[in-house]
């Protein structure tokens, strides 16, 4: 069992659920989950976890806003970013903030558990 901590954001509350499962099942703590960018900014500043799963596109502050206010705090925090947009641009805005990998909706389980896997390894994330 690692010391990972994390927070899932997502407007979605059944995505949002499986993955704080998900990521329970992999040993990952899950700290809170939120529905908006707002959320992802408060639940990021109270808690401070490894990581962060957060979708693109949400209601009130999307996940772009909120992963360029969150790599403001913290560089070193691992942002994982959730998308159904297949878009170059939206790929290349989310890289140049900082996202460190983005999950194509709908993402298949598995993928996320590699993914959780070489962020326990420290190893280099990729794009699913």
């Amino acid at each position: 069992m690692t010391n990972e901590t994390a927070i899932v954001i997502d407007d979605d509350y059944d995505i949002t659920g499986i993955l704080s499962e998900l990521l329970e099942s992999q040993g990952v703590k899950v700290l809170g989950m939120g529905y908006d960018g707002t959320d992802a900014i408060q639940l990021f500043k109270t808690h401070s976890p490894n990581m962060i799963f957060m979708d693109v596109h949400m209601p009130i502050q999307d996940g772009i806003s909120a992963l360029r206010e969150i790599k403001k705090i913290s560089s070193n925090t691992i942002v994982i970013m959730i998308t159904g947009d297949t878009s170059s641009l939206i790929e290349e805005q989310l890289q140049i903030l900082g996202a460190d990998s983005i999950i194509h909706k709908p993402f298949r389980m598995k993928n996320i558990i590699q993914i959780i896997k070489e962020i326990q390894k420290h190893s280099t994330i990729m794009t699913t």
